[in-house]
């Protein structure tokens, strides 16, 4: 029999003979080798202390397990000097001290787990013929030597959730070969500085709006070009034309319900009865907007931030809220209920007479209602009271939250779905010139970016800051403040998509297994399979 077939070559070993059953091959061979080097002192010897059987596994033959019984010895150290008398016969190939499997069994398994984690690599490697535990395989990978960090000349930096809302990470990307390079233990600016540092080679990073990693990539070096991330600016700026469609939630809701009224109307072919609606005044009253008028008062007369937190017992914090706002913006109430729910119940209790509303708020709560009285009192105070008159039938009005009207008005006419309500967004614009006027501005920056006109980025924050809304003023400030990064976005091809992909890819791994793995290990499955 060709032994090659079965036992690595570099080895020197004799097969005398094989056993086999159903599930199992076992091979027993004995080392031809006639000296064995002392572990410690490194003396070659010939002299022979004793013999004992090893057992060595290596890969599966035909889907049967295979075992070699392999007979070594135990040598004498014959130098004289050296502090260990005897020691166990050492080989250079394939087979490790303490080794209970072949290296290239080891390599396999290894890569299973990389790729597949450690309880998916066990129950694959058992449908293998290989017996190994899961535990096992973990500690192969944690064996694994990391390759030599390859010199980067554009890299993407992101953060990432160790635990989402405690504890983050950094991940860094060749964003020419779309490898993961590294992870780094939190997303801190020093760290990245020092990593930085250590591969002089890094030309341009691609980052987020981070403040931290802007800082941690100018201390590593001034020389670095920093892109920011073109998804994360349109973010920025989806979030502040939210807010300022916040402070206009008394026109988008009238329109909505304007707009249902007609098409109700309109389909069931009846006269248009006015829904009544208790309008709320709409004058700003309150105790904030008597604070906001004292403190622009003794702003004017020319009286310090902290004097005047001190002399109206208010926080700094506040204060510095109001200092640079030239109009008082109110406060968004953003609580949701679901007494439409229940509305045209409430109709027909009250068309057969209860018109107690606590009784048809114990009813209602019955029924799932989860909200205050107050709610009830609101919607019920319109319906009339006099010889029970009829109560109009419900309008059911379709209300749009200023987070969706943020993400369509942000769109181009021409990009509009037919499966939003165009029809509603061109009453809006139509109704409000000061959406509409906001909206404009929005579309000038997105036009900006899509056609990479980078030299007319300054002069669009210097007309925003200007004249607009104080949310879209404070994004073009943020823009000035990261000019530079924001710069190179629109003139740059580079961005940090491959970045967000490597993100979820990590995301994979760490659900595989129960985001229970150890930082050093995650790294190893993120580099080396990314690498390989």
């Amino acid at each position: 029999m060709n032994q090659t077939l079965f036992i690595p070559n570099e080895l020197s070993f004799t097969l005398f003979n094989l056993d086999h059953n159903s599930t199992h091959v076992t091979f027993n061979v004995i080392s031809n080798q006639i000296s064995s080097f002392c572990p410690l002192c490194h003396f070659s010897t010939t002299k022979i202390h004793s013999r004992y059987i090893r057992t060595i596994g290596d890969l599966p033959v035909s889907g049967k397990i295979v075992q070699l019984k392999l007979h070594v010895r135990k040598f004498f150290c014959e130098n004289t000097n050296c502090t260990r008398k005897i020691f166990t016969e050492r080989f250079k190939h394939q087979l490790n001290s303490y080794g209970r499997r072949f290296e290239r069994l080891n390599e396999q398994l290894s890569s299973m787990g990389l790729e597949l984690g450690g309880n998916v690599a066990h129950r694959i490697s058992k449908l293998s013929s290989v017996k190994i535990s899961a535990s096992t395989i973990l500690r192969l990978i944690v064996k694994c030597p990391i390759p030599d960090i390859k010199l980067p000349k554009i890299i993407g930096v992101d953060d990432w959730a160790f635990k989402k809302r405690l504890k983050y990470g950094t991940i860094i990307v060749d964003l020419e070969t779309n490898e993961v390079i590294d992870l780094l233990p939190d997303r801190e600016a020093t760290t990245l500085t020092n990593w930085l540092r250590e591969p002089s080679s890094v030309e341009t990073v691609s980052r987020d709006r981070s403040s931290t990693y802007a800082s941690g990539i100018t201390q590593a070096s001034d020389k670095i070009i920093q892109i920011a991330d073109r998804w994360h600016i349109l973010k920025n700026l989806t979030e502040g034309f939210e807010r300022f469609l916040n402070t206009q939630r008394g026109s988008l809701r009238d329109i909505s319900v304007e707009l249902s009224q007609k098409q109700q109307f309109a389909s069931e072919n009846m006269v248009q009865v006015p829904l009544i609606i208790a309008k709320k005044d709409t004058s700003i009253k309150g105790r904030y907007y008597d604070n906001f008028l004292k403190v622009k008062e003794l702003q004017s007369d020319g009286v310090s931030k902290r004097k005047i937190a001190k002399l109206l017992k208010m926080s700094r914090n506040t204060i510095n809220r109001y200092w640079n706002r030239t109009s008082f913006l109110p406060k968004v109430n953003h609580k949701k209920s679901n007494i439409l729910d229940f509305e045209d119940y409430l109709i027909k209790r009250w068309q057969q007479g209860e018109q107690n509303v606590k009784n048809l708020f114990e009813e209602i709560k019955e029924q799932g209602f989860k909200n205050d009285i107050k709610i009830v009192y609101e919607l019920v105070r319109q319906y009339p009271k006099i010889n029970f008159e009829p109560v109009p039938d419900a309008v059911k009005i379709k209300y749009y939250s200023s987070q969706q009207l943020s993400i369509w008005l942000s769109t181009f006419r021409k990009d509009w779905s037919e499966e939003w309500p165009q029809t509603y967004l061109e009453k809006l614009l139509e109704d409000n010139p000061i959406i509409n006027k906001v909206r404009k501005v929005v579309l000038d920056f997105r036009r900006l970016m899509k056609e990479k006109e980078g030299d007319k980025l300054a002069a669009w924050c210097d007309e925003v800051i200007n004249d607009n809304d104080e949310n879209i003023k404070g994004f073009a400030k943020g823009i000035l403040n990261d000019f530079q990064a924001v710069y190179q976005s629109f003139i740059s091809s580079w961005s940090n998509g491959p970045v967000e992909g490597q993100v979820n890819r990590l995301k994979n791994i760490k659900r595989q297994m129960y985001g229970r793995a150890g930082f050093e290990l995650l790294r190893k499955r993120m580099v080396i399979t990314s690498q390989s």
